[in-house]
C-alpha cells in the first residue's frame, strides 16, 4: 500500500542559529528531493512550530550568580552544568528588553535516592529539599544580579 501523504516530526536543537539555518534548509532539501524521487504529485507542506531562540547566557551575570550561589551554598553544591540542547521559551523575555541573563538548573534528590532526568517517568524530585534550595537559590542569585546591576548605575 502507497500512502497518499506523510508526516515527518522533527525537533532541531543547535547552540548556534547559524547552523540551525543550515539545518533546516538541509531538511527541505532532502525533503523535496525525495519527493521528486518518488514522483510525489504535489510539492511538500513544511510547518513550523514551538521555535524557540537560542538561549545564551550573559558570562558577566553567569559569573556573578554562580559566584554568589558558590559563596551561599559551598564550591561542594554548585556544579557547571554545561552546553544543554534544551528547547526553551527562557530567553524570549530578556532578549526583547535586551536584559543580559542566565540560566542555570537546580537539583533535588535526596542523597541515596535515584536522580532521574526532566522528562523521564521516574522524575520527582524531593518536595525537600527541593523548596528549600530553590528559594534560597532564587534569592541568592537575585541579589547577585540585582547587586550587579547597582554597581553598573553608580
Amino acid at each position: 500500500m502507497i500512502p497518499d501523504s506523510a508526516v515527518l516530526l522533527l525537533n532541531v536543537r543547535t547552540y548556534d542559529t547559524a547552523v540551525r539555518h543550515a539545518i533546516v534548509e538541509a531538511i527541505q532539501r532532502i525533503v523535496r528531493a525525495e519527493c521528486m524521487a518518488a514522483r510525489s504529485p504535489r510539492d511538500p507542506d513544511f510547518e513550523y512550530y514551538d521555535q524557540y531562540p537560542l538561549t545564551s547566557n550573559s558570562s558577566e551575570v553567569t559569573e556573578a550568580v554562580t559566584t554568589a550561589l558558590q559563596t551561599y551554598f559551598g564550591d561542594d553544591r554548585v556544579h557547571h552544568l554545561g552546553r544543554v540542547p534544551a528547547s526553551e521559551d527562557f530567553s524570549i523575555i530578556p532578549d526583547a528588553f535586551g536584559t543580559p541573563y542566565t540560566y542555570w538548573g537546580l537539583g533535588g534528590v535526596v542523597p541515596g535516592t535515584c536522580d532521574y532526568p526532566i522528562h523521564n517517568p521516574g522524575f520527582a524530585p524531593s518536595i525537600q529539599p527541593a523548596l528549600r534550595t530553590g528559594t534560597e537559590a532564587v534569592v541568592v542569585a537575585a541579589m547577585a544580579y540585582l547587586g550587579r546591576e547597582a554597581s553598573h548605575h553608580e
